[in-house]
């Protein structure tokens, strides 16, 4: 094909324009590539369709991508196409669609590769799948991917996060040691997983060996060793490490790090300074007034229960989480009264209660 002057157009032409798009996430001129590949014929072959997925995937257009992906030919997909689709939903955690379209490539005769992998297992751990797992981590001994160096960082995180979320500490740390290059994500995964588990201990031991070998711990960092701190009763450390954010490690503590430090404090009835912490937050760390709440009713505190309640309602103007547990605390306490008052009034001002969900992985 021939443009405006003479140039010629080619499949790698396209290719070549629509991954500088995808680079610079150019979804508006990469969907007038596509309309061009389209014009131009291009769009069925396997490279541009490949290139699209790419884009699309990248872009957040899981539909677009699908509608590129399903539109080739079995016969043409290559291992490229199904990464880059398998990419795609992991890009917007649509973990589901992952699994899914993990299942179907199982039944081609392509194997899978380190991209597979790093694609593949995030959506094991979402989704519970440790079955699938498992059977993927086979796969990589089995096929030299995890001996020939060619499973990076991101693979050997992704391996180690899905054990943790499936409570296989053991395996998790098995893969840790394992891996040849650790980041920060890497220490991240098993101190957050060792806390998560109880193992609060393990997770500091992890977190000082980490600051000894040279790494910069992050907020996430921050926070795994704060859950340690919390589910291990270990408050002055807790306490320490929230101080030390921003002294030592230049962090700006956000919710998730107050709220921490909170459930840490409340847990042991210290009230007082888990109230402490949550004025000293201000804005940023108004929605612990949830967690202070949950303490509260933990030991029996009906009346800071209730204003915890009412605060949380006055931070979250938005959502339904504080009017219902304002309902719940006025239940719990036998006020049936109040109780109905504030059901009426979410009912005049339109808050509904979002519907909970649960997954379990059969067979």
């Amino acid at each position: 094909m021939r443009e405006e002057g003479g140039v010629e157009i080619s499949s790698f032409t396209v290719t070549g324009i629509l991954s500088v798009c995808t680079a610079t996430a150019d979804l508006g001129r990469g969907a007038a590539v596509h309309g061009l590949s389209v014009k131009s014929g291009f769009d069925k072959e396997a490279s541009v369709c490949n290139a699209l997925i790419d884009l699309y995937g990248k872009c957040h257009q899981v539909h677009d991508a699908t509608m590129v992906f399903e539109g080739l030919p079995d016969t043409d997909k290559d291992l490229f196409s199904w990464n880059s689709m398998l990419s795609a939903h992991q890009y917007s955690a649509d973990h589901t669609g992952t699994m899914r379209l993990f299942a179907r490539m199982r039944r081609t005769a392509l194997l899978p590769d380190a991209v597979t992998v790093a694609a593949v297992l995030p959506a094991c751990a979402q989704t519970a799948a440790l079955q699938v797992g498992r059977e993927v981590h086979g796969y990589i001994v089995t096929s030299g991917l995890a001996s020939d160096g060619a499973l990076d960082v991101f693979a050997c995180n992704a391996l180690a996060d899905m054990y943790t979320k499936s409570g296989g500490l053991d395996d998790a740390r098995r893969v840790f040691d394992w891996t040849r290059q650790r980041d920060v994500a890497s220490w991240n995964i098993m101190i957050d997983g060792y806390a998560s588990h109880g193992s609060g201990q393990e997770a500091l031991m992890l977190f000082h060996q980490m600051i000894e070998e040279g790494l910069v711990p992050d907020e996430v960092t921050l926070l795994g060793a704060l859950s340690a701190c919390s589910h291990s009763g270990l408050l002055e450390e807790g306490k320490g490490f929230l101080k030390r954010m921003k002294e030592e490690f230049g962090l700006e503590p956000q919710l998730e790090h107050y709220a921490c430090v909170t459930d840490m404090l409340g847990r042991a009835g210290r009230l007082d300074e888990a109230r402490k912490v949550i004025e000293e937050a201000g804005d940023v760390g108004a929605g612990a007034w949830r967690t202070y709440l949950a303490a509260c009713r933990m030991h029996g505190d009906k009346e800071r229960a209730q204003e915890a309640a009412r605060m949380l309602m006055m931070a979250e103007e938005s959502g339904s989480g504080g009017w219902v547990l304002l309902a719940n605390t006025y239940g719990w306490d036998g006020n049936f009264e109040e109780l109905e008052e504030v059901r009426e009034e979410m009912k005049r001002q339109g808050v509904q209660k979002a519907a909970g969900c649960s997954w379990v992985e059969v067979g």
